[in-house]
């Protein structure tokens, strides 16, 4: 009785997709939204043409042996049970995206789905009906959002290099990062294709990779292993060497790598290592802020980014809401932030605005403020990708967010976006500066594009498209 009541309107399982999301893992937010999507699926087959093809009546009491029921009887027909279909279309989907999740959800969806027969509001017919439609509904959930993941990774459209990979090589790994589990399978498939992992460098160590390629010795091949960050810790080191450098994507958005061409999974991008890649050489980003020079392959950013993030980092925030730290953060981040005067300086412009949020970036995949990118937006352009945006009104943000959704990124009004090839930044006020989360420093900024500057291993262009 209890997992029916629990399951109304599908509650229990949308608290249980809020719980994955916040994570902020790569598996649990795709376990989430491949449930969810299952849900939407079921429920609209169940609950729209299917009950009405078949105004089945709810069991009699002659059904029940006599008894009542043990909830009170749904005023909808029976017949396919929308109960059953949306338990198993939540869990089939999440398992299929993450199948840890298995051992819970499918024992649990079995229970809720048991329960419409045992309280008496079902016929077991209902709910093996129901069911069944709700696994194939999580299936197509599922195949849904992986091929949604798929369409936002992106080509390396430069030509190959004529370059040898070594089959040495040295992992930058960080221990935080969204999915630092996948490493040990990733390195054993690396292994399987006949690297030799050299050494493993932790990303807080970075300065012994440092050394090690500017010692003069045979290069490995550099293997950033964890999100964007380690990724930005990984192009510093190389910068001014031949090395080349690989990306084993574990972090929670793995813009990098999507915007490479390279699997948004550990595993695949290690797989992917082994089947006769290519190497090219794509755009970076300089930011020079006083004494401090940092290179860049995804993006700058100041205002509502730099907020969130130090929220989310909030030990005291961590340890009170735990899992839902990021949210709760994002919240507290749009509620106290206020606008910053940006002035920005580029090819003989100058505009001074109140801005929200700026972010200069390099790749076409870059999640920043709602996700809008600059149109045309390339790793091998020579420009950098520049967003200023003041800030919007409610009716505005949710039209950009659904614009995001659907795939559209029109120009919104108030949100300004530029290519340039050096840029300069001040702001009136101290305004804080942060690479992938990290600060480095406060305004005034100057950036630069390095045309080429970095060798990165990427798949094959597929010729059959």
């Amino acid at each position: 009785m209890a997992a029916s009541e629990l399951a109304n309107r599908s509650m229990l399982w949308i608290g249980i997709a809020g719980v994955l999301t916040a994570t902020g893992r790569r598996r649990p937010r795709s376990a989430a939204a491949s449930g969810l999507l299952g849900i939407g699926v079921a429920a609209t087959l169940v609950n729209g043409p299917l009950k009405f093809a078949w105004r089945r009546d709810r069991p009699p009491i002659a059904f029940r042996g006599g008894g009542e029921p043990l909830l009170p009887l749904p005023r909808t027909f029976s017949f396919p049970s929308g109960h059953s279909a949306s338990a198993l279309a939540f869990a089939t989907g999440a398992t299929a995206a993450m199948p840890a999740a298995g051992p819970v959800l499918l024992p649990a969806a079995g229970a809720v789905a048991y329960s419409r027969v045992h309280t008496g509001v079902h016929y077991p017919s209902d709910v093996a009906v129901g069911a069944t439609i709700g696994v194939v509904s999580g299936v197509i959930g599922a195949k849904v959002v992986k091929r949604m993941r798929a369409r936002s990774v992106h080509r390396v459209e430069g030509p190959a290099l004529d370059v040898k990979i070594p089959r040495q090589l040295v992992l930058l790994t960080a221990d935080g990062s969204g999915s630092a589990d996948d490493l040990e399978p990733a390195r054993a498939a690396l292994e399987d294709a006949g690297f030799t992992v050299d050494d493993i460098i932790a990303v807080e160590d970075v300065a012994r990779l440092r050394e090690r390629l500017r010692a003069g010795d045979e290069l490995p091949l550099v293997v950033a292993a964890g999100g964007d960050g380690t990724v930005c810790a990984a192009v510093n080191a190389v910068h001014g060497t031949d090395a080349l450098i690989a990306i084993l994507p574990l972090g929670t958005s793995n813009d990098v790598a999507r915007s490479l061409g390279i699997p948004p999974d550990g595993l695949e991008a290690a797989f992917m290592l082994g089947e006769n890649p290519r190497v090219c050489a794509v755009d970076a980003g300089r930011v020079r802020l006083g004494d401090t020079d940092r290179i860049f392959l995804n993006a700058a950013t100041s205002g509502l980014n730099v907020a969130f993030a130090e929220h989310a980092s909030d030990g005291k925030l961590r340890d009170r809401f735990g899992g839902l730290t990021y949210p709760v953060a994002a919240a507290r981040a749009l509620r106290d932030y206020e606008p910053f005067e940006c002035t920005v300086e580029y090819d003989g412009h100058r505009e001074t605005m109140p801005a929200v949020h700026l972010s200069v970036s390099n790749a076409p995949v870059f999640g920043g403020l709602l996700g809008m990118r600059v149109p045309r937006a390339s790793m091998t352009d020579g420009r950098l990708d520049v967003i200023v945006a003041e800030r919007l009104s409610t009716a505005r943000l949710v039209l950009a967010v659904l614009d995001t959704v659907v795939g559209r990124h029109r120009p919104v009004h108030r949100v300004h976006a530029m290519k340039v090839e050096r840029l300069r930044v001040s702001s009136a006020k101290p305004q804080e500066l942060a690479l992938d989360g990290e600060v480095i420093g406060e305004f005034p900024a100057e950036f630069e594009v390095l045309a080429g500057a970095v060798r990165v291993v990427v798949p094959q262009l597929d010729t059959g498209s």
